[in-house]
């Protein structure tokens, strides 16, 4: 004898909602085989949902995990970047986040070259340079087509076709970050957007022939592009504008196969972030505030440029990536 499903989940039902019943509810039973019988034979509620529990349920069948399949040189022991060629242009010393970014390519393989400011070269970027291995380092104006066409010349005639672009350069005026930003003066405005913004722009045109599909060109960003912050003033609406020339630049080079980003660092303690006014103070309370708790360093803003310059970030492009801790999702920023 088989308690049929409807039956019994009816009898379950009724049980549950009428415990206080003078008669159990009860479930009509049935042979499938034969006609029903001319008095109904009756199961209690325990009974009936044993029955139930006991009839054959369709088994889902296991569900087949599917491992990525990437290039195998994605994971190769010798770095993420092994045979690859990077171009970093701004470091200033061994602080800054362009010099942390050139380091980590290294260190994942990569052979890197250096171009910053004639002022800087000797003194400070060469011994750099030469403590990873690195033979090619050349001044750039970057204010200055020719000289930034220069140095992409002189790379592709000594090391041939560039891999990895890094734009680490930016400048304002030492007044027109102190004051108000209505202040800010005409060539002061001009200077700012020549040197952090348009530079951008001329290194990319410049850099594209050069460059083969898979390839990718990165620049340094900052929240200050989104939100008014104190004494950022012109460099912020700088930024603004790098960011918006990331994502032209990555419609413009995206069917040539180069992906172009921007790395928006929260604050690190670097020689021009010092140049901004309260700028310790801002720093020392972000570790008070950003969700995870912690300051930024050049290493964490590296870690980020390996992974935009690896193939692990084939399909990303014109992208805002932020490394700040999780600053940038906070609405009102309030140590507990």
């Amino acid at each position: 004898m088989r308690v049929t499903r409807r039956a019994a989940s009816s009898a379950a039902d009724k049980s549950d909602t009428k415990a206080n019943a003078a008669t159990p509810p009860v479930a009509r039973v049935a042979t499938p085989s034969a006609p029903p019988a001319p008095q109904a034979q009756v199961a209690s509620a325990p009974q009936a949902q044993a029955a139930v529990d006991a009839l054959p349920t369709a088994v889902a069948k296991p569900r087949v995990a599917r491992r990525l399949t990437r290039p195998a040189d994605d994971c190769d022991q010798t770095g993420l970047l092994a045979g690859k060629k990077a171009l970093v242009f701004g470091v200033a010393n061994d602080h800054s986040i362009a010099w942390g970014i050139a380091r980590a390519l290294h260190d994942q393989g990569a052979k890197v070259g250096f171009s910053s400011m004639a002022s800087l070269i000797k003194r400070r970027v060469r011994p750099l340079a030469n403590s990873i291995g690195s033979t090619f380092v050349e001044a750039c104006d970057v204010r200055d087509d020719d000289e930034i066409r220069r140095v992409f010349e002189r790379w592709h005639a000594k090391q041939g076709n560039l891999d990895i672009l890094v734009h680490a350069v930016a400048f304002a005026e030492k007044e027109d970050l102190a004051g108000h930003f209505a202040d800010t003066s005409r060539d002061g405005f001009h200077t700012a957007f020549d040197i952090s913004v348009y530079s951008f722009i001329a290194m990319a045109r410049e850099a594209r022939p050069y460059m083969a599909p898979g390839s990718s060109i990165m620049t340094m960003t900052y929240y200050g592009a989104e939100k008014v912050v104190p004494h950022y003033n012109v460099m912020g609406v700088a930024k603004a504008a790098l960011e918006a020339s990331t994502r032209y630049l990555a419609a413009d080079l995206g069917p040539s196969g180069i992906r172009v980003n921007a790395i928006s660092a929260g604050p690190v303690r670097t020689l021009s972030a010092h140049g901004i006014a309260g700028f310790r103070t801002m720093y020392g309370a972000f570790k008070e505030v950003t969700p995870l708790r912690s300051y930024i360093t050049i290493e964490d803003v590296a870690g980020v440029a390996v992974f935009l310059a690896s193939p692990l970030s084939g399909q990303t492009t014109g992208e805002v990536i932020y490394v700040d801790g999780g600053f940038n999702i906070l609405g009102l920023p309030v140590a507990e």
